[in-house]
């Protein structure tokens, strides 16, 4: 079968099967399954059980769970909570305080436990305290919803364990490549709630009451623990102590250990944060299996020999293709799952960018900041899904959607900030490594 038509069969295929509504594994692993039978027979359903053998037993992978089950002790302990009242304290009398909190307790989160803990977390805490407060309902969704979604840039990542595990490229580079991005979009986050709230007022009025110094120096407590598990875990990593998953054990056992300090692990807190971590894992897990089978099957007909001679035989400048790949992830990301996307584009875009001469780490953290901005776009935008799930009941679709425009902008400012100035992403890692 020619290369061509193995690229029309499964693309073809795969939108054929996303269209009527299969789901992402089922459409990626079964349009795989069919082409490999239609090229090697059922001999080359050997390669099914190889791929999916190497992927779920690859020790590498370890990490994903384990910074999961972190995330998760992390919501159960309550330490979000005691985190955004402890914030709170210190921004009382500033316009907008509650939304710069938001944006500054997801950060915590995402150090602690990556994308996920934020939104949820924040969207039961800070949404109604803010609506309470007769915030804008957009900038009280949008900030939290923006927040959370920094876990996808900022370290640890699930989508930076998977993109490193997908490109071979080390982790610890992939981390630490993230990390100055990601700052930097909280840091406009947290400029634009200012300067917007300073311009109309209305939009988040100052909150009433009188809090001492006393108070804001006690509440300093809460802030002490998950400091010690940021350090633990990126720490680690940083000093060159312990390895990526060495370091999610310590972060998983240090979470479990926030709880009982807390008093908060019973029983039924360790089934919920180890079953929410199994489903999560598998989802990632079998997405991944089913992704790298498809990729298996498009290299083998020779796909990558074709895109290198294609790309060889262009006479455009490699700027213009690097920002077409960014074009088709932010139109992508807004219709598919994005660890499928991660998995289906990644294999195929690494090695054009690295032919391009472009650097790989530095081109893992561009392709993570537009993950992150498909997080907030409808209609598939997860951030926007879970919102709807945890904000309170008068909050509509059509109010998360309007929300995400101004915080999408500034994503955009960043991404298109890293590719001017690639040492935003490279700097910290060419030091550590």
């Amino acid at each position: 079968m020619s290369i061509e038509l193995t690229t029309l069969l499964l693309f073809g295929g795969l939108i054929l099967f996303l269209a009527m509504g299969v789901p992402v594994i089922f459409a990626l692993g079964g349009i795989s399954v069919l082409i490999i039978f239609l090229i090697d027979g059922t001999a080359g359903l050997y390669v099914v059980a190889t791929t999916a053998y190497r992927q779920i037993t690859d020790p590498g992978l370890i990490t994903i769970p384990l910074f999961l089950l972190m995330g998760n002790f992390l919501i159960h302990s309550g330490i979000s909570d005691r985190l955004f009242k402890a914030l709170n304290l210190w921004l009382t009398h500033v316009r907008g305080g509650l939304a710069i909190v938001s944006v500054g307790v997801c950060v915590a989160l995402a150090m602690c436990g990556g994308f996920g803990p934020g939104i949820l977390t924040m969207g039961l805490i800070a949404v109604p305290a803010m609506l309470k407060h007769r915030y804008d309902k957009s900038l009280a969704l949008g900030s939290v919803m923006a927040g959370g979604v920094l876990g996808e840039i900022i370290p640890p990542s699930i989508i930076m364990i998977i993109f490193a595990y997908i490109s071979r490229i080390s982790i610890g580079k992939i981390f630490f490549g993230g990390a100055i991005p990601g700052l930097i979009t909280a840091s406009l986050y947290v400029i634009y709630i200012t300067i917007r709230c300073h311009i109309q007022p209305e939009l988040a009025p100052r909150a009433s009451g009188t809090v001492t110094w006393k108070i804001r120096l006690t509440s300093l407590k809460d802030i002490v623990l998950p400091s010690l598990l940021i350090v633990l875990v990126l720490g680690s990593i940083f000093l060159g102590i312990a390895t990526p998953t060495e370091a999610a054990g310590v972060g998983a056992f240090g979470s479990c250990m926030i709880c009982v300090i807390y008093g908060r692990l019973t029983r039924k807190v360790i089934s919920d944060a180890c079953l929410e971590t199994m489903k999560i894992s598998g989802m990632a897990l079998w997405i991944l299996v089913a992704a790298t089978l498809f990729g298996v099957v498009y290299t083998s007909a020779g796909a990558q020999a074709m895109l290198m001679e294609f790309i060889q035989n262009l006479t455009i400048n490699r700027w213009l293709i690097l920002l077409t790949m960014q074009v088709i992830l932010l139109i992508f990301g807004m219709f598919m799952d994005d660890y499928a996307l991660l998995t289906i584009c990644a294999p195929i875009f690494i090695p054009i960018a690295v032919f391009l001469g472009f650097d790989p780490t530095w081109f893992a953290i561009i392709f993570i900041l537009n993950m992150q901005v498909a997080y907030l776009t409808p209609p598939f935008g997860w951030a926007l899904i879970l919102m709807k799930g945890v904000a309170p009941p008068e909050i509509t679709t059509k109010d998360i959607w309007r929300s995400v425009p101004p915080f999408v902008a500034i994503q955009l400012l960043v991404l298109f900030l890293t590719m001017l100035f690639p040492q935003l992403a490279l700097w910290l890692p060419e030091m550590m490594f």
